[in-house]
């Protein structure tokens, strides 16, 4: 059988293109947040959930989330001294940028957005599997 080399160098060179342009797929955590299955997370996508949980959060109905409401959030779904409660529980209180010791779904949301803008390390405007693969 004749083997056309060009046509061979041709199917190579389109493997190797295709394995470059790969990208690394999203972590499973990240993955849930792609509602549109593109492989990459948008602003939208990173903050949708935010009212939902901001809503359960703030357990007596005041649109402020305190110290206290927090922590029974987050302990309710793991263990005060797991180190992803405690890290869950800092992001949340970190987005108090007014220090009145009260977090609103306004400071959540944008707090969100400063941490999706550090976590696109391309800048491309989305998180991808290569951004979050990336220290």
């Amino acid at each position: 059988m004749k083997i056309h080399t060009p046509l061979a160098l041709a199917g190579a060179l389109l493997l190797a293109a295709g394995a470059a342009n790969a990208q690394t797929a999203l972590p499973e955590h990240f993955a849930k947040m792609d509602k549109d299955g593109d492989g990459k997370l948008s602003p939208a996508e990173w903050t949708r959930d935010k009212p939902q949980t901001f809503k359960k959060m703030d357990a007596n109905g005041d649109k402020f989330a305190d110290k206290a409401e927090v922590e029974k959030f987050y302990v309710a779904i793991a263990p005060l001294d797991d180190p992803k409660t405690a890290k869950r529980i800092s992001g949340v209180l970190n987005a108090d940028t007014n220090g009145d010791g009260k977090v609103t779904i306004e400071e959540l949301t944008e707090y969100s957005l400063v941490d999706f803008k550090k976590r696109d390390k391309d800048g491309d405007g989305f998180i991808s599997g290569d951004d979050a693969a990336k220290k």
